[in-house]
């Protein structure tokens, strides 16, 4: 699932976006912002994979905003009605450049190349940060082993450690990198690579053995084989 905001001053070009991102069954857009700053401070607070951005907005620029947020290793897909900024948002690596006013086609085509980029290995994050009461703690993808939800909490289970986060388990998937991670049941996550063991429809990891759900057991069978 690839996890996604919208930024543009004008509302009515955000309902073609939303309009669009309805019919994608493999993007979430989770913010439409016409606020660019409003949508740096969501992105102080949450992860995103793609930020579908205008360029020509008044106080700061699609161009100035991508630079800024280019540190967060986020996918940048550029909307606008002006085609003379093409040039210089390659050079900014954005995925595409959607000229106004796009078809649903188009911008499919282009998120079709994101999900690409985002089922590498090579480009995924190697971490990323969550809210703990007053802190942002620093989590390494690698040192997840599982992640277990609680209702509007879930734990983040790091070998000896533990990091509980106020989030939901549909919240946490949407930016795991799905060829690494998988859920087993309604509350469990698990990372492929620490499973040791899958046996009589649990999976060990360690001394923790968590059971597989009924809905989740052709899901868990398919990413198992790949791998054998």
């Amino acid at each position: 699932m690839i996890r996604a905001i919208a930024i543009d001053d004008e509302p009515n070009a955000l309902r073609v976006i939303e309009n669009h991102a309805a019919q994608v069954s493999f993007l979430q857009l989770v913010g439409a912002f016409t606020d660019p700053f409003k949508a740096l401070k969501f992105l102080e607070e949450n992860n995103v994979h793609l930020i579908l951005l205008d360029i020509n907005m008044p106080d700061i620029s699609g161009l100035e905003l991508s630079r800024i947020v280019k540190e967060r290793n986020t996918f940048i897909i550029f909307t606008t009605a002006f085609s003379e900024y093409a040039l210089e948002s390659y050079d900014l690596d954005a995925v595409d450049y959607l000229l106004k006013p796009f078809e649903f086609t188009r911008f499919h085509s282009a998120l079709l190349k994101v999900r690409k980029r985002l089922s590498s290995s090579s480009y995924t994050s190697n971490f990323f940060f969550v809210n703990t009461g007053n802190e942002r703690y620093k989590i390494r993808y690698r040192d997840i082993q599982y992640i277990e939800g609680n209702g509007n909490y879930i734990t983040y289970h790091l070998g000896s450690e533990k990091v509980l986060v106020r989030s939901t388990i549909k919240q946490v998937l949407a930016y795991l990198p799905p060829s690494d991670f998988i859920q087993v049941q309604r509350s469990y996550i698990v990372a492929l690579s620490h499973i040791d063991v899958i046996r009589d429809n649990h999976i060990h990891i360690g001394q923790v053995r968590i059971s597989i759900g009924p809905t989740y057991k052709e899901q868990v069978k398919s990413i198992v084989d790949d791998f054998s």
